[in-house]
């Protein structure tokens, strides 16, 4: 090489380094996230992923982080996470899916969602002052590179069986309960099958003062649904039930009944929005312990019911608003209607306001009893928890949250 080339190779080479010198000079400073996730270990977040600031209002971010989770076939969750810059004309938007099965503890389910955040994060923290304490490790996986389908012995069935019992009391009562249950299910991108059967027996020994009140509440059922996919929109179920309950004087209850949905956004779209109708048709037979205020002791009845949900999961906050409407087909005057309203919306800078509530219109209560020389006002009535005559119940919930002072949220004391 004579020396005209080293020279020039000398010249190129410096001119990079100093390139490169201005670059890691100009680095942007480590961003500000914002956090919103209602389902998340957030201290475990912010102890493990340090190479970013957490601030308390979104106001003061450049990256908003939005982690919704539904749960998949058997129990497991699926968290989706949309990482957003906020104050950039048309800024990145990147979306990551972590799946965790039902096996994984909550430690592992946590320890996989940082991962996820962490990978989600890198592209935004790339030109930033954290990229000089970055490092990326990769683990092979222990598969077989020419395996390309999954060996599934159970093919997608996930069971779970559960058993639990509580015992109280005082010097004039005692409380005994008895609760198991059996659920199944497999899912699939076509087909979606769950199962349960639950039971409980609860038992209550009240001392009166002239004599020993024994109550029964026991109840059991079984229910399952059968749901097949039609469209990215559209999706058509079958329901099954057979159930007791002494509490409401329901001696066996059963029906099987068909039914439609459609969704007016795509189901990928789930977790940020959805707009859903379902249609339902429900012939039931119905037994009873005690003749009812209706002069039946048991019936065969069908009944329609329309219902509608409207859910927005944005930066601004959250909307979701429930609505259904029932009758039977024999008297439209036996019918109920429910509202579930709930907001939770930002409304300035660390302030934001949440409402939810219920109302319901109840003229369906077919299995009250017919009324007897015993007062449902009585106390001893009251004690047995005899279902009660209503026209209607309603719920109501109001918040308000104002937040004020540093803007970071970083540190973590696990202290007390």
């Amino acid at each position: 090489m004579n020396r005209s080339a080293a020279g020039l190779l000398f010249l190129l080479m410096f001119f990079y380094s100093q390139s490169l010198y201005a670059q890691s000079g100009s680095l942007e400073p480590i961003p500000n996230v914002y956090l919103d996730c209602s389902s998340c270990d957030v201290t475990y977040i912010r102890s493990n992923v340090t190479f970013v600031n957490y601030v308390r209002d979104q106001s003061d971010a450049s990256i908003y982080l939005n982690i919704t989770d539904q749960r998949t076939g058997g129990g497991g969750r699926e968290y989706t996470l949309v990482f957003s810059e906020i104050g950039v004309p048309e800024g990145r938007v990147d979306t990551l899916r972590y799946t965790s099965p039902s096996s994984d503890s909550s430690d592992e389910r946590r320890i996989g969602l940082n991962r996820y955040i962490k990978i989600g994060l890198v592209p935004y923290v790339s030109q930033t002052v954290a990229m000089r304490a970055l490092d990326i490790f990769y683990e092979a996986p222990e598969t077989d590179e020419d395996e390309e389908e999954i060996d599934d012995p159970w093919d997608n069935w996930i069971f779970d069986l559960n058993l639990r019992s509580n015992l109280s009391g005082q010097d004039t009562e005692t409380n005994f309960g008895l609760y198991s249950g059996f659920e199944a299910e497999r899912t699939t991108h076509d087909w979606k099958i769950r199962a349960r059967m639950r039971g409980e027996i609860r038992r209550r020994t009240v001392e009166l003062t002239n004599r020993t009140l024994n109550v029964n509440r026991d109840w059991g059922d079984y229910w399952g649904m059968v749901g097949y996919s039609l469209t990215s929109h559209s999706t058509v179920a079958l329901f099954s039930y057979v159930g007791f309950n002494r509490t409401n004087n329901i001696a066996l209850r059963t029906y099987l009944a068909p039914a439609i949905e459609y969704n007016f956004f795509p189901y990928d779209e789930f977790q940020q929005r959805r707009f859903i109708v379902q249609y339902q048709v429900t012939p039931t037979y119905r037994r009873y312990y005690n003749t009812t205020i209706f002069l039946q002791d048991s019936e065969l009845i069908m009944s329609q019911e329309l219902s509608t949900r409207l859910r927005y999961d944005q930066r601004w906050g959250r909307i979701d608003i429930r609505l259904s409407g029932m009758h039977f087909f024999h008297d439209s005057s036996i019918n109920r209607f429910e509202v579930n309203p709930s907001f939770n919306i930002r409304i300035i800078r660390g302030l934001s306001v949440s409402l939810s509530g219920r109302y319901r219109i109840i003229n369906d209560q077919l299995s009250l009893e017919l009324p007897t020389d015993v007062d449902p006002n009585d106390p001893e009535s009251i004690i047995r928890g005899v279902q009660r005559p209503t026209s209607f119940d309603y719920s109501i919930s109001f918040g308000l949250s104002y937040t004020f002072g540093s803007i970071y949220n970083n540190i973590v004391n696990p202290r007390f």
